[in-house]
C-alpha cells in the first residue's frame, strides 16, 4: 500500500512549462486515472511519478517521505507502457521472471509469483511462448504479469490499450479491472485519453487540460456535476451540446451564456408539451439500441440527440426535442459551472 501526495508539481523543458501547480492526494489501494487531450501532461505527470523524469518544482511525497530525488529504481513502481517492451528472444516465463533474477530473488519465490501471476491473468498456457507467437492482446498481459510480480508500491499505467483493436481493448479492460481486485492494497495510476476506459474502471477520475487539474472526482461527479464547460464537453459519448440561451425554451441563471445538455437526455417531445429546441435532422446513426441523430437549429448551431433505436426519424425531419430542467447545465461567460436556476 502507498499514498501519494503531489504538492504544487510544476515541470519545464527550459523556458517551457507543460505542469503548472499539480496538487493531488492518491489513497492507499485506489485506482486513480488520468485524462485528458493529447499534450495536457497526463504521461509526463505519471513518468514524474516514476522517476523518469525529473520534477522541476513542488514535491512528491509517497507514505510521508519525499520522493523528489529518489531514483526510479528505488521507488517501488512498475509501469506498463503502451508499446509491451518485452524481450522478443526471451518466452514468456522469462520475460515476466527477468526483472526479479536480476533482483536476485530465490529461485522458488520467482517461480512461485511468476506462475500465480500466469493463473490471474490466464496466461498459464502461454508461458512457453515468445511475444512473436501471441496476440497483442496476450502480449499486453505479459507486460501487466511482468510488473505485478514485481509486488510494487505504486502500479502505473501509460496508455497501455492504445494500440490494441476495439474488441481486444475491451476484453483487456476487464482483465485489468480483475486485477485491480485482486489487488485491492495496490495503488493504481492509469492514464489514458479515452474516457470510457476512465469512466469504467477508475476510482476517482483527474481531468487534465494545458498541464493543469480541471477537476477531480468520481466517475458519476464527472458525468452529472462538471465544474466546467471543458470537463463537461470531455466527459460522456457523445459529447455534451453547449446552446446559446436565445436558443432555448427555458429559463437559465442571468450570468449564463451557454446551456449544456447531453445527446443521452434529448427526448422527442410528446404532443402538446413545450420543447426544449426544435432542429432538422442531418443524419441518422442507427446503432440498434441507439439512433445518434445530428441535428441543426435554425440559427445554425449543430445538436447530437441520442435517441432510442426504434425511433421514427429521418433526414430532413423537423423534431422538437425536451430535457428533463434537471439535466441541464449552465455555464458563465468563462466557462464555470453555474447552480441550475
Amino acid at each position: 500500500m502507498a499514498q501519494l501526495t503531489l504538492t504544487n508539481i510544476e515541470k519545464s523543458y527550459g523556458e517551457t512549462k507543460v505542469l503548472h501547480g499539480i496538487n493531488l492526494d492518491v489513497t492507499s489501494g485506489e485506482f486513480v486515472v488520468f485524462v485528458g487531450p493529447s499534450g495536457c501532461g497526463k504521461s509526463t505527470l505519471l513518468r514524474m511519478i516514476a522517476g523518469l523524469e525529473s520534477i522541476t518544482g513542488g514535491e512528491m511525497q509517497v507514505d510521508g517521505q519525499r520522493f523528489n530525488e529518489v531514483p526510479p529504481a528505488k521507488r517501488g513502481v512498475a509501469m506498463v507502457f503502451q508499446n509491451y517492451a518485452l524481450y522478443p528472444h526471451m518466452t514468456v516465463y522469462r520475460n515476466m521472471s527477468y526483472g526479479l533474477k536480476i533482483a536476485k530473488n530465490p529461485p522458488t519465490e520467482i517461480d512461485r509469483k511468476v506462475r500465480a501471476a500466469a493463473d490471474m491473468l490466464q496466461l498459464t498456457p502461454f508461458l512457453d511462448r515468445r511475444p512473436g507467437q501471441l496476440s497483442g492482446g496476450q502480449r499486453q498481459r505479459v507486460a501487466i504479469g511482468r510488473a505485478v510480480v514485481r509486488d510494487p508500491r505504486l502500479f502505473l499505467f501509460d496508455e497501455p490499450l492504445s494500440n490494441l483493436d476495439a474488441a481486444l481493448r475491451v476484453a483487456t479492460r476487464v482483465e485489468i479491472a480483475r486485477l485491480k481486485e485482486a489487488m485491492s492494497q495496490t495503488t493504481m495510476i492509469y492514464v489514458t485519453h479515452d474516457q470510457t476506459e476512465a469512466m469504467t474502471m477508475a476510482d476517482r477520475i483527474v481531468v487534465m487540460n494545458g498541464g493543469r487539474i480541471e477537476q477531480v472526482g468520481s466517475p458519476l461527479d464527472l458525468y452529472h456535476h462538471p465544474a466546467n464547460r471543458f470537463v463537461a464537453g470531455f466527459i460522456g459519448s457523445p459529447a455534451m451540446n453547449f446552446l446559446k440561451p436565445d436558443s432555448v425554451r427555458t429559463s437559465w441563471p442571468p450570468s449564463s451564456e451557454l446551456i449544456g445538455v447531453r445527446p443521452e437526455h434529448l427526448t422527442l417531445t410528446p404532443s402538446g408539451f413545450e420543447a426544449l429546441v426544435s432542429a432538422t435532422a442531418t443524419l441518422c446513426e442507427r446503432l440498434g439500441e441507439v439512433t445518434i441523430t445530428h441535428l441543426t437549429l435554425p440559427d445554425g448551431q449543430p445538436v447530437i440527440a441520442k435517441l432510442p433505436g426504434g425511433a421514427s426519424v429521418e433526414r430532413g425531419d423537423l423534431l422538437d426535442l425536451s430535457a428533463d430542467p434537471s439535466n441541464l447545465h449552465f455555464f458563465d461567460k468563462s466557462g464555470q459551472a453555474l447552480a441550475a436556476p
